[in-house]
């Protein structure tokens, strides 16, 4: 009978342990959240700035005055 005492508190103590990791985990993942969406928005702000700048970009391509593009005609020409 002793050994089955022995047994059932080794189980006892395994199972709050990882009942003790578990929420050890969750509390590392709750504390972590604002850097995670501080960086989430930063990627969104991004990415929405890349795709306003890149047609402005094309744009002011297409828009430059004939002296700056006039190197660029010359090697496509020739």
């Amino acid at each position: 009978m002793s050994a089955v005492g022995y047994c059932a508190r080794l189980k006892a103590i395994g199972v709050n342990l990882f009942r003790a990791a578990r929420v050890k985990r969750a509390l590392n993942a709750l504390s972590a959240a604002p850097e995670t969406l501080a960086a989430a928005v930063w990627s969104a702000i991004w990415a929405v700035k890349e795709r306003f700048l890149r047609p402005w970009h094309w744009l002011s391509n297409i828009f430059k005055a004939a002296t700056e593009n006039m190197p660029y005609t010359a090697t496509i020409a020739a």
